[in-house]
Order: structure tokens, then C-alpha cells, then sequence
């Protein structure tokens, strides 16, 4: 059961990969090698951030390709980082694939910024009821009591709040915009980075992390995914609005997922309903 500072750690995941890609992409721009970029970058704060660069400058010493240690690391990489960086190097792209991961995850801290916004009330006002609840104890003279419910809740609070925090975090993640958001911006992050449109699809719909979504996506194969029009594909799929359909329409016939989804993406961020 993680603690409340933990959790509350865990939420800035994005923030720590994104300076770590712009920190990589930097270093590949300027002509290093992967291994003397991973090096350059130094110790990250982060300790799953350090574990993933470790893992890549130790393969990088052995001359091993980031194709096959993204597809050895396991839970090191997240799989839209794992086909990004794969599809990098293959196509000889992979420094435009560092820039996408780098703003991809940007964008993501950006979202959990105001996730985090959104639940200080409630976080505050659950943190007052362990003084308040047993207040009666104390307007009886019972102390001693009163005391020991009061430490008993906080400790119990900074041991065992980070449950706490992941589950409010989650469902002010799961709202229709905030998925909404997620699946466009991972769809136009994966088409620009060169993913077939079907395999972009089934990434969009895992990183915008609605099991409802993910269980539409997953119940077509590959041809019923390009058998039709995005807007055709994904009319009857959970959370889709008008405004969201009609930008799949405008991305499929102009072939500009950028403009029109990160835009959208970024609306709905801000807190276009």
C-alpha cells in the first residue's frame, strides 16, 4: 500500500520522462551516440526514470540496439514508449522520435497538473476530518483520547493515504474529456511518428486508459479497423462527441493529425466540455 508522499510522487511520472527524452533528444541532435548521450544525461531523480537510462547505457556499452532493449525491459517502458523507440531506430527516425516522446509526456504532466488541482479540496477536507471527526472526545475533556485518534488517523493518512490519492487521481482521470484528450493527442503522436494507422489506433486507445474504449478497440482486427473512415470506425465507441468526430473526419481526409487532434487535445486539457 503506497504512502501518500509516494503516490503523490508517482503521479509526476510524466514530468520525469519528459525531461528525460528532451534531455536524450538534445544529445542525439547534437550528434552523440546513444551511449554517450545516456551517459551525458547523468543520474536522474527519478528512480524509475534512472533504472530505464541504466538499462539502456548498460545495453548501449554491449552495443545493443535500443530496438532489442525496449522490447527486453519490460515494465521499464510503457508501450507506446516501446513502439515509438523500436519504430525510431528501425526507420532511422529516432531522433524525431525522442522530440514526440518528449512532448508527449509534457502534455500528459500537463493534464495531471490539473488533475492535481482539481483534488486539493477534497484531499484538504479529508485531512481536516481526522481533526474534526473525534472532536466531541475533546469538547468532553477526553483529551488523551482525542489526541490518539488524531495522531492514529494522521500517520495512518501519510502510511496508507496514497491509496487515497491514486483513487482520486483516477476518477478525475476517467472523465470523458480527460479520456477524450489522452486518446487524441496518442493518436496523433503515433501517426506522426510513422505507426501503421491501425497499430497508432490500438495505442491511442491504451494510453487514453478507458477500459471501456480499449475493450471497443480490441474487438476489431486490423482490417476493421481501416474498413472504413475514422469517423465511421469510431462513431459508436464510448466518449465520442461530434466535435471529436469531426476532427478524425478532417485528420483522415487531410492527413493531419497534428494540427487537429493536438489542438482538440489541448482544448479539452484546458476544460472545453
Amino acid at each position: 500500500m503506497p504512502s501518500f508522499l509516494a503516490a503523490y510522487r508517482e503521479l509526476d511520472d510524466g514530468r520525469h520522462r519528459a525531461e528525460f527524452y528532451r534531455m536524450w533528444h538534445t544529445a542525439a541532435h547534437a550528434g552523440f551516440t546513444n551511449e554517450n548521450a545516456l551517459r551525458a544525461i547523468g543520474s536522474r531523480g527519478a528512480p524509475h526514470v534512472e533504472e530505464m537510462r541504466a538499462w539502456l547505457l548498460d545495453g548501449a556499452r554491449r552495443g545493443q540496439r535500443v530496438t532489442y532493449l525496449v522490447k527486453t525491459g519490460g515494465k521499464r517502458f510503457e508501450p507506446m514508449e516501446r513502439a515509438l523507440l523500436r519504430l525510431g531506430e528501425e526507420t532511422g527516425t529516432l531522433v524525431e522520435t525522442l522530440r514526440l516522446l518528449a512532448e508527449f509526456y509534457h502534455a500528459k504532466h500537463r493534464l495531471v497538473l490539473w488533475i492535481k488541482k482539481q483534488m486539493a479540496y477534497p484531499m484538504f477536507t479529508a485531512l481536516c476530518m481526522v481533526f474534526i471527526a473525534p472532536f466531541p472526545l475533546l469538547y468532553f475533556g477526553h483529551v488523551r483520547a482525542y489526541a490518539g485518534f488524531v495522531i492514529t488517523g494522521c500517520v495512518a493518512w501519510m502510511t496508507a493515504g496514497g491509496s487515497l490519492v491514486i483513487a482520486v487521481a483516477q476518477s478525475y482521470g476517467k472523465r470523458p474529456p480527460l479520456v477524450r484528450a489522452r486518446f487524441a493527442r496518442a493518436l496523433a503522436t503515433g501517426v506522426e511518428a510513422g505507426l501503421p494507422l491501425p497499430r497508432a489506433i490500438r495505442f491511442a486507445a491504451e494510453a487514453a486508459a478507458d477500459p471501456a474504449l480499449s475493450a471497443f478497440v480490441n474487438a476489431m482486427d486490423e482490417h476493421q479497423l481501416v474498413a472504413g473512415s475514422l469517423a465511421e470506425t469510431f462513431s459508436p465507441a464510448p466518449h465520442m462527441t461530434a466535435d471529436l468526430i469531426g476532427a478524425l473526419a478532417i485528420a483522415d481526409q487531410t492527413g493531419d493529425f497534428s494540427t487537429t487532434l493536438r489542438r482538440l487535445a489541448t482544448l479539452y486539457e484546458d476544460g472545453f466540455r
